[in-house]
């Protein structure tokens, strides 16, 4: 019984930290990055998209933000993320926007928008599922960021995710002993 308390409380304390408390949200940042996410293989929107780009209509109407950058590359299939979504968004409202189309993973969505934010404040416009990950790439990019996300209890979602959190642990242990 011991073992196992003892166990769960380095588990624990080895998710927290990874995957910090996601920042207290600002009433305004300067710009809102959404992340990425695949069209389906014909180029219609897949549900995430549609639910990320309503968020980002949604949050700018409420004045969260002034600038948009949509990132996201051609990963699964030949329709650029970031284009599909711009013209989703721009169909409905106009919202001053920045286009960042390289990004084939959350990492490369902060990597690459890093060079339009520079160190201006950002929030991070995604999913509930995703939303704790990205803000923990996040803060290797950027002091002043926050979230908003869409609620997403999908089973497949979650399911992914965990194999992303686990994956991103991998990696952030490697960088630290420098084998990555």
């Amino acid at each position: 019984m011991i073992v196992s308390l003892c166990i769960l409380i380095i588990l624990a304390s080895i998710y927290i930290y990874f995957f910090p408390f996601i920042p207290k949200r600002k009433k305004h940042y300067t710009y809102a990055l959404l992340l990425g996410c695949p069209a389906h293989n014909d180029g219609t929107m897949a549900s995430s998209q549609i639910k990320r780009c309503d968020l980002a209509i949604d949050t700018y109407k409420k004045g969260l933000y002034d600038t948009l950058i949509i990132s996201g590359s051609n990963v699964k299939n030949e329709y650029v993320e970031a284009q599909v979504m711009h013209d989703y968004i721009q169909k409905q409202i106009y919202i001053p926007t920045i286009l960042e189309a390289n990004a084939r993973n959350t990492f490369e969505n902060f990597k690459f928008s890093k060079e339009y934010i520079q160190k201006q404040d950002v929030v991070i416009l995604t999913s509930q599922t995703h939303a704790k990950r990205a803000c923990a790439i996040a803060r290797q990019f950027f002091d002043d960021y926050g979230c908003v996300w869409y609620k997403d209890h999908k089973p497949k979602h979650i399911v992914r995710e965990i194999g992303s959190r686990l994956i991103y642990i991998k990696i952030e242990l490697l960088k630290k002993v420098g084998k990555y």
